[in-house]
C-alpha cells in the first residue's frame, strides 16, 4: 500500500458510504479553500485503487497552537483487520508529516471521525465530543415514491398533504438567490432553537464552490413573496443530504418544512440517488436539548437510524492537550450560561 497527498474526487469509492461522504469530498476542499482554509486530502491506495481517504483541515487555537481536523474521515474501505489498520497507521503518518511542515502554527493533535473504530497504534489517543453528529437517520430511495410516502408515520403523511392543500409554491435554485432566501429566516431559527449558526461567508462559500455542478441546491416554500420556509440540501455521491433548514414559526400552521422534504426526496429518486440523510439528530445521552425538536421532526420520516464510530483525537503534545480540554470545558460552560440567560 501506498499514500499521497492528491487533488483527485474519488466519487467512486466515496459512493460506497452513504453518511457524510460529501465532507471528505473535493467539493468541500473547494468550501473550505473560497474560506481561506488550509487544507489537504490524502488518499490510500492498494494495487492502484483507493482504499482510503481523508481529507482534513487546520483549526487554529491559543498561542499559536491548533489542532487538524476530518469531518467524518477517513473512510477505511477494506473489512480485514490487518489491512485496515495498515490503511489508518499509512494516513495516521502522513498526517504527522503535514503538522512538521506546516510550521506556522503548532498541531498538538489530530481529530478524526473515521467510519471504524481506530485500530491499536502506537500514537495515544482519546475519545472526544463530536463535531459532527454521530447520530442520523436515511431513507433508502429504492421503491416508488408510493412506498416511500406510506412509510412515513401517519402524522408526517397528513402534515404533508395539509401543506399541499394550502398551495404552497415550491422553487429550486443552486445560487445566490435562494441562499438569500435561506438566510432571510435564519437569524430567527437559529435564536429559536438556540443554536449558532454560520457566518454568511461560510454558506457563500457552498454557492461559490458549486462550480456549476448543482450539488448544493435550496428549496424554499413560498406563498407570493412571502418566504415561510427554506432547506440547504447537498446532492452528492449516491446520497441527498439535508444540510441546514430555516423556517418562519408563525406559519408553522403551514406544515412547510414537511413539503420540502418530500419534495427533496421526489427530486432524489427522479434524479438516481439511492439515500436520503436527514444530517444528524440529537444524542442519545441528551446533551443537547434543544435538538430534540428537530430530531422529531427528521424521525417522523421513518428512516434507519445509523451510529458513527465516534470522534477520536491523536495526541501529539500531551501537555497542551491537558489545557485544551481545560479551555474548552470553560469555554462549553459559559456558552450553556448564555442559553439559560436566554430563556
Amino acid at each position: 500500500m501506498e499514500v499521497s497527498l492528491n487533488i483527485r474526487d474519488h466519487r467512486e469509492f466515496l459512493d460506497h458510504f452513504p453518511v457524510g461522504t460529501f465532507l471528505q469530498s473535493r467539493f468541500w476542499s473547494r468550501v473550505l479553500t473560497a474560506q481561506g482554509i488550509k487544507n489537504w486530502q490524502l488518499s490510500v491506495y492498494h494495487d492502484h485503487q483507493v482504499v482510503g481517504q481523508c481529507l482534513l483541515y487546520s483549526r487554529k487555537l491559543f498561542f499559536g497552537k491548533s489542532y487538524l481536523y476530518a469531518p467524518k474521515g477517513p473512510f477505511i474501505g477494506v473489512t480485514d483487520p490487518d489491512q485496515a489498520k495498515e490503511v489508518f497507521a499509512l494516513i495516521l503518518t502522513q498526517i504527522r508529516d503535514i503538522t512538521i511542515g506546516t510550521r506556522q502554527r503548532q498541531e498538538i493533535f489530530c481529530r478524526l471521525e473515521p467510519n471504524i473504530v481506530p485500530p491499536l497504534l502506537d500514537i495515544p489517543y482519546v475519545r472526544s465530543e463530536s463535531i459532527q453528529p454521530e447520530l442520523t437517520t436515511v431513507l433508502h430511495l429504492n421503491q416508488s415514491a408510493e412506498e416511500l410516502f406510506t412509510s412515513f408515520k401517519e402524522k408526517t403523511r397528513y402534515n404533508i398533504r395539509l401543506a399541499e392543500k394550502k398551495a404552497l409554491t415550491i422553487t429550486w435554485d443552486s445560487g445566490s438567490v435562494g441562499l438569500e432566501k435561506f438566510l432571510s429566516l435564519l437569524p430567527k431559527t437559529s435564536l429559536r432553537h438556540r443554536i449558532r449558526s454560520h457566518q454568511r461567508k461560510h454558506y457563500e462559500a457552498l454557492i461559490q464552490a458549486n462550480d456549476n455542478e448543482g450539488i448544493v441546491q435550496i428549496a424554499w416554500a413560498h406563498q407570493g413573496k412571502q418566504v415561510i420556509a427554506a432547506h440547504i440540501y447537498i446532492f452528492y455521491g449516491s446520497t441527498v443530504t439535508y444540510l441546514h433548514g430555516t423556517s418562519d414559526y408563525n406559519e408553522r400552521h403551514l406544515m412547510a418544512p414537511y413539503l420540502l422534504q418530500w419534495k427533496a426526496m421526489q427530486r432524489a429518486q427522479t434524479l438516481g440517488f439511492r439515500y436520503f440523510d436527514f444530517g444528524g439528530l440529537a444524542p442519545a445521552d441528551g446533551s443537547k436539548p434543544s435538538w430534540e425538536g428537530f430530531s422529531r421532526f427528521k424521525r417522523s420520516f421513518n428512516g434507519r437510524e445509523i451510529t458513527s464510530p465516534g470522534t477520536y483525537d491523536f495526541i501529539y503534545v500531551p501537555t497542551w492537550y491537558t489545557i485544551y480540554t481545560k479551555v474548552r470545558q470553560l469555554n462549553r460552560l459559559t456558552w450553556d450560561l448564555k442559553k439559560k440567560l436566554h430563556l
